[in-house]
């Protein structure tokens, strides 16, 4: 079985450690898989760094300290066939250590970047892996125009899963005389939680209540710290859970509030449970969700975004 090393930037809660953990789990029995987790950001954020480690045994599984030299030992150790770097290395790794892995002379390890970043200009690039695995048709386009190196995808699936609505409900205390509309994420100004706390207000009247799963990250509260202070009562706000699945069953909606995406993976997992979905249709997206029947689009305009809410969870307007 080849060896599979993968160096990640960090497994704080989040997209890019939700990609990467389901890579895991797709190619867990193709490759003997080795983790590097480059920095240890928090001990809180840890959904899928821990569902990560149920799978990885632990002498596969390395978080580094100060010493980020420990890298090249790691590898000299385990001898891996790939080495693929899950985001960009120089917007995390020593420009050394990169140059050392990277001009090694025989290494006999195969090289691979991804980038989970709309704002990734190839161009720019200091260093080139062997290949490119991108996560969206858009990333792969604007790669291949600048870079000539192989380009492939992999994208994250949506999956035909049936939703057992009545069952999570139950389970997580939601009243079935409510709409429930369920957003998730950090809460971040790119996130944009705030214009469903503005449209929450506008529907206190409806029997609706709004979901919000994601942590508030210290480093964020000058965004977050103002929307809980004047926070509408039919906002719930649950923090980070491992166990959003639940909440896209038992939803009515998923409200997409997000400005600044490249492919996010909550929209497919949205998707896989077959629940409407309100969101910017924005150009990284490429028209790939124009005739899914679940996709409504919202922008700019919250009257009508309010609108088009109301209309999806059978209101008159």
């Amino acid at each position: 079985m080849r060896k599979l090393l993968y160096v990640t930037p960090h497994l704080s809660t989040g997209g890019l450690p939700q990609y990467l953990l389901k890579k895991i789990e797709h190619f867990k029995d193709e490759f003997e898989i080795f983790i590097v987790e480059y920095s240890d950001l928090s001990p809180i954020y840890v959904v899928q760094k821990n569902k990560i480690k149920d799978i990885i045994p632990s002498e596969r599984f390395f978080t580094l300290g100060e010493d980020k030299f420990e890298l090249l030992s790691i590898i000299d150790n385990c001898s891996p066939d790939i080495i693929h770097f899950e985001e960009i290395p120089e917007t995390f790794v020593e420009k050394r250590i990169i140059r050392q892995l990277i001009n090694k002379q025989d290494r006999g390890y195969f090289i691979v970047t991804t980038t989970h970043s709309s704002h990734t200009d190839p161009s720019t690039l200091l260093s080139h892996p062997d290949k490119f695995i991108l996560v969206s048709e858009w990333s792969k386009q604007k790669f291949e125009s600048v870079v000539d190196i192989p380009c492939d995808i992999w994208e994250y699936p949506i999956e035909d899963l049936t939703p057992e609505k009545d069952k999570y409900k139950t389970e997580l205390g939601l009243n079935p005389k409510f709409k429930h509309v369920v957003n998730i994420g950090l809460f971040t100004p790119g996130k944009n939680q705030k214009e469903i706390f503005e449209i929450a207000k506008q529907v206190s009247d409806k029997p609706i209540k709004f979901h919000f799963i994601g942590n508030q990250a210290p480093n964020f509260e000058a965004y977050w710290g103002p929307l809980m202070k004047d926070k509408p009562k039919n906002c719930m706000i649950w923090g980070e859970r491992d166990d959003t699945y639940k909440f896209l069953q038992a939803a009515d909606l998923f409200y997409f509030s997000s400005v600044l995406e490249l492919n996010p993976l909550v929209v497919k997992e949205s998707l896989s449970y077959k629940l409407p979905i309100l969101m910017r249709k924005l150009p990284q997206y490429l028209d790939s969700y124009n005739k899914n029947n679940l996709v409504s689009y919202i922008d700019e305009d919250l009257d009508q975004n309010k609108n088009i809410l109301l209309n999806k969870l059978g209101y008159d307007i």
